[in-house]
């Protein structure tokens, strides 16, 4: 029986993908069959070590794989709270022991969840505890014995018929659960301070040897600090800038001490899928969005803004119509938001007589003595007319149309001489972005380059006392450095 029992675990774990996970529950699996068979008794860390061990000669990139860790250390902690104390008894000593089992995994499972993708899943806990064993334990047998007797049709119906309603009813469970908890995305201040209350939590009850008294007072305690967090504020006269990795478009988000500005909202794509919608949990204020034009890599998103968050103020040329009520924006047009100004540049005028990227909205930001331009599509036409009212060179530049040959020209890169640029394009794009000659001449004015398509979303404040440090949300080490900078240098597609 021990061998037929090893088969079944070894073939189920075949079966499943041997996927590290897998794998690690085979080798224990095994380890507890030799242990229950009356040989040699191996402790259960010995056991554990062993299966990452061979998980890690077996396939040694599963070590950067998050599927690896969660497992070993839901493992692990199941060891620690579990080590030393006697088997359960009984119907009710079981269900004890399968709670007490899942409220001491929950906050640590979700502590290394939200390290590893940033959110956390309020219903996990009750899929853990019903609807795993019901499918692994339940549904996959049926499923696996539908399949055995395929030969015997009357039989097979019954095994699918109930696998069916079983299905069913774990769906309906879980779309019920879900819209009752959603997913939750904390921000991004929130993440490692929650990770660690959490993880904090489990150990606090794991560990043995702590009377239950002091594990209700350090639980209250930590309960209050996860309350009690407060955002970290930027000082006056300060700007938070990112620009967001949508593929191919552009979305920017400027953020002040106390105020929150869009310039643009993304891409629609042609499967109606737009990347704004996985950017921030349901619910955001924003006290602007600027849609520099209505082509659908810029104005992609505004569908899903208007569904789920708040904006108190649109701008836009004004010519087409965004299905939402805009203020023009307009050359001349300033405001200031704690301390940094905002003003448009372009338009001039009724935009309606120029071409589709000619009428985008060109926004300039100054915080304290360093500037930011964002112009849109706006073509070598408009930069020309510009040049006469830049004033001085800009610190840091969306580059125009994604790095198109269209803008960019060489009398505005001698003008502007950014000391950082930035090309919000998808990788591998069809239109080449950027092009090699606009990042040839910002190469030749020492400009700083930086592209969404390689190096993901990029994060920088302008007005701080130190110089201008972008932050990429992927690292390239193999690309090198750029121009005599912490920069990479960036080259079009093939």
């Amino acid at each position: 029986p021990w061998w037929s029992a090893a088969g079944a675990a070894a073939g189920y774990a075949w079966l499943a993908g041997l996927e590290p996970p897998a794998m690690r529950a085979m080798i224990m699996t095994l380890v507890g069959l030799w242990v229950a068979s009356g040989r040699h008794a191996p402790g259960p860390w010995q056991g554990w070590w062993l299966a990452l061990a061979i998980v890690l000669l077996v396939d040694p990139l599963a070590l950067w794989r998050p599927g690896l860790w969660l497992s070993f250390i839901a493992v692990g902690l199941l060891i620690l709270a579990w080590q030393g104390r006697s088997r359960p008894r009984g119907a009710g000593g079981w269900l004890w022991a399968l709670l007490r089992t899942q409220c001491l995994l929950a906050p640590l499972m979700a502590a290394a969840v939200l390290v590893a993708f940033d959110r956390l899943a309020p219903v996990a806990p009750l899929i853990n505890l019903v609807a795993v064993p019901l499918v692994g334990s339940v549904m996959v047998p049926l499923g696996l014995t539908g399949w055995l007797l395929a030969w015997w049709p009357p039989l097979a119906e019954i095994c699918w018929t109930l696998f069916g309603w079983l299905a069913q009813g774990v769906h309906t469970m879980l779309s019920v659960a879900v819209d009752v908890a959603p997913l939750w995305q904390p921000a991004a201040w929130q993440t490692l301070p929650l990770a660690l209350v959490l993880a904090s939590l489990t150990l606090l009850w794991a560990l043995p040897g702590l009377s239950v008294a002091p594990r209700w007072v350090g639980s209250a305690l930590l309960a209050l600090l996860g309350v009690v967090l407060v955002p970290p504020s930027l000082p006056e006269g300060t700007l938070n800038v990112r620009l967001y990795d949508v593929g191919q478009g552009q979305l920017i988000e400027l953020q002040t001490a106390h105020h929150r500005l869009l310039y643009d909202t993304g891409p629609r794509f042609g499967s109606g899928f737009m990347p704004l919608t996985t950017l921030w949990p349901a619910g955001q204020r924003f006290d602007g969005v600027i849609v520099s034009h209505a082509d659908m890599d810029h104005a992609g998103g505004i569908a899903a803004l208007r569904q789920d968050h708040v904006v108190a103020r649109w701008w836009s040329p004004g010519v087409e119509s965004l299905k939402v009520p805009v203020t023009p924006c307009r050359a001349g047009q300033r405001w200031q938001w704690d301390g940094v100004e905002f003003r448009f540049l372009w338009p001039r005028t009724n935009p309606a007589t120029l071409a589709d990227n000619d009428r985008s909205c060109v926004l300039l930001v100054s915080a304290g003595e360093q500037r930011l331009m964002i112009t849109g599509d706006a073509g070598a036409e408009v930069e020309a007319a510009l040049l006469a009212r830049l004033g001085s060179e800009v610190d840091v530049l969306v580059a125009g149309h994604h790095g198109s040959r269209t803008s960019s020209s060489p009398a505005w890169v001698s003008a502007t001489r950014p000391a950082t640029v930035l090309f919000s394009a998808g990788r591998g794009n069809p239109h080449g972005h950027p092009h090699d000659e606009v990042v040839r001449r910002f190469r030749r004015a020492g400009s700083c380059m930086w592209n969404t398509a390689y190096d993901g979303a990029l994060t920088f404040t302008l007005g701080g006392s130190h110089g201008i440090e972008v932050v990429p949300q992927r690292t390239l080490s193999d690309l090198g450095s750029g121009v005599g900078r912490a920069c990479h240098a960036i080259e079009s597609p093939p």
